[in-house]
């Protein structure tokens, strides 16, 4: 009896090492940028002023939307001329019971470039069965920047949370090429590309 006991712990301890190691983050391999490379100089943004989570952002060439909130943004060269550039990730939301919603739709990814300060923006745009396009959307999404290519050029990783109890979240792999955010990989396969 005593056997079956010891048996069962190690069996729920086995379980529980393989479930810890599930959950890790798998981008965690690849060298995440934390601050700005070296060589990139901060430049000044006349521009745009500093961001904080949850502002307003209003960029008139962009045309965005009037519930358009910075819901992520990360300061790095991503274009690869030794500048450092805002990353920024944006959404739409919409106030509930008079609080903001966690979630986000209509994301885009907009670069701002440090040297010249033009903006450049990427739609996460969707196709579903019928041929609509829709916007893709996700709860308290978010930014991860490092080189996952090899260029030795910062790359951007967007994470979108589905929610509910399904654990889904979408992913985003955008690399600066022929001065424009390209994709290089999304796992949704409905990602218009």
């Amino acid at each position: 009896m005593k056997k079956q006991y010891v048996k069962k712990i190690t069996l729920l301890a086995a379980g529980f090492i393989c479930a810890a190691a599930i959950y890790t983050p798998q981008v965690s391999l690849a060298k995440q940028a934390t601050t700005v490379p070296k060589g990139a100089t901060q430049q000044t943004n006349k521009a745009l002023p500093k961001l904080k989570l949850g502002q307003k952002i209003i960029v008139p060439e962009l045309k965005l939307k009037e519930n358009t909130y910075v819901l992520d943004y990360k300061i790095s060269d991503v274009n690869g001329d030794s500048v450092a550039d805002k990353i920024i990730l944006v959404g739409t939301k919409e106030m509930i019971d008079g609080k903001m919603d966690a979630y986000a739709s209509d994301l885009s990814i907009i670069v701002q470039d440090g040297k010249k300060h033009k903006y450049s923006k990427y739609d996460w745009v969707n196709k579903d069965t019928e041929g609509t396009l829709y916007g893709e959307l996700g709860r308290e999404p978010n930014l991860i920047i490092g080189d996952y290519t090899g260029d030795k050029v910062d790359d951007i990783i967007v994470t979108a949370p589905q929610g509910g109890n399904g654990g889904y979240v979408d992913h985003l792999v955008l690399s600066w090429q022929e001065n424009k955010l390209k994709v290089v990989f999304a796992d949704n396969e409905a990602t218009v590309k």
